[in-house]
């Protein structure tokens, strides 16, 4: 579930009486059914996973359904039961505590490169690539990446400037130059 619904439960009913609808048309009767909703962000879920009704005291429907909130269920487990078809939500799920969003993307992908089917495998790498949380990783380490790449040829820039103005430099002030970290705030000028 990628979205909020408060008319989840009846929708959720009338999946199943859809499903059963076609299953007495075909004359094959009610077929036991283990519907569940996953969601994966708690602000989808309205909280409500049941609907009742009652004539008087007579109680007419009682229907609910299984909830699973992927950011409560562990991680690991899912990849020690080699659960794959869950493997794309794995960005999503419980890890271990004070874990950083790159561990938990690299986990995820070292885990989808062992499946051994290469068909399943390719399916599998392709969803957890197109994750939100993935595609802002990678957002983040290309934009990390350019600022280096930005501050390094700033830094030559400065180093050529001081030796066509000054000459040949002290070690000492390359190395300054070198450790500059901050080109737009470069901190307290001394005098």
């Amino acid at each position: 579930m990628g979205y909020y619904d408060p008319a989840l439960p009846a929708r959720m009913m009338r999946y199943r009486s859809d499903i059963w609808e076609a299953t007495l048309q075909a004359g094959k009767g009610t077929p036991p059914i283990l519907q569940a909703v996953f969601f994966f962000y708690p602000e989808h879920d309205n909280k409500n996973h049941q609907l009742s009704d009652y004539w008087g005291n007579l109680k007419t429907l009682e229907f609910t359904y299984r909830v699973v909130r992927v950011w409560e269920e562990p991680r690991q487990s899912v990849i020690e039961r080699g659960l794959i078809g869950l493997y794309p939500l794995l960005p999503l799920m419980k890890g271990e505590k004070g874990e950083e969003a790159r561990q938990v993307l690299q986990q995820s992908i070292t885990v989808v490169s062992e499946i051994e089917d290469e068909a399943l495998w390719q399916d599998r790498r392709e969803m957890v690539m197109q994750s939100p949380i993935y595609q802002e990783w990678v957002r983040e380490e290309r934009a990390e990446a350019e600022t280096k790449g930005r501050m390094e040829a700033q830094k030559e820039t400065i180093l050529k400037y001081l030796s066509r103005r000054f000459g040949d430099q002290p070690a000492d002030l390359e190395e300054k130059v070198q450790k500059i970290s901050d080109l737009q705030n470069p901190g307290p000028h001394s005098g």
